[in-house]
């Protein structure tokens, strides 16, 4: 779904379907980090280990998914298409 984008000039332009995704998921991605935080916590409570370290590699995964999201924004940043 494109969105608008309110550019200097005060002309509103759409953001691509891609960029707009980008950005979604990245958001996405965030929010469960800080809920993996959350039940991370809730397992080491309640002396879970085979939770904990469950929750823990979902959370080093969307971690890596954060990092390649941030990277692919940063490049087309540079490609001038965000």
């Amino acid at each position: 779904m494109a969105q608008m984008q309110p550019m200097t000039s005060g002309k509103l332009e759409p953001v691509s379907n891609v960029t707009y995704d980008l950005v979604t998921v990245l958001s996405n991605v965030g929010e469960a980090v800080d809920a993996l935080d959350t039940y991370i916590e809730d397992a080491k409570k309640a002396n879970d280990r085979d939770a904990q370290q469950v929750f823990e590699q979902i959370r080093a995964d969307e971690m890596r998914h954060g990092e390649l999201l941030r990277n692919t924004i940063c490049n087309q940043i540079k490609q001038g298409k965000f």
